[in-house]
């Protein structure tokens, strides 16, 4: 019996090793398993997040695209205008300054005249 035993408890601890073998192999093949899987779902999120970043680029571009273009429509509505207002003043500003010189300069040389005469 002693013999059965001492036969019995190395077959165990050979089969405890085996055990342990194989426990770390499956646990190796859930490591690599694991890296494998968290390198594609890292891959993955990636492509996405540059996917996002180019749709909001995408977006955002438009967006300052069409800022820009009523911009330079109010600009040129504010140009024209301004031009319009120009055109509509400029015959009254001419007669103010010509009213003004007269004003002022029109009485000395009627008086110069007055003088000579």
């Amino acid at each position: 019996m002693n013999r059965e035993a001492i036969n019995y408890v190395k077959e165990a601890e050979a089969r405890v090793e085996e055990l342990r073998a194989n426990a770390d192999k499956e646990l190796k093949e859930i490591k690599a398993g694991k890296a494998l899987r968290i390198d594609k779902i890292k891959e993955q999120t990636e492509h996405e997040v540059a996917a996002y970043r180019k749709d909001q680029d995408a977006q955002i571009e438009a967006m300052l695209k069409k800022d820009e273009e009523l911009l330079e429509e109010q600009v040129e509505s504010d140009v024209q205008r301004y031009n319009e207002t120009y055109e509509l003043n400029k015959d009254r500003l001419a007669n103010r300054i010509a009213e003004e010189v007269l004003h002022r300069y029109g009485h000395s040389q009627n008086e110069k005249t007055d003088f000579i005469s």
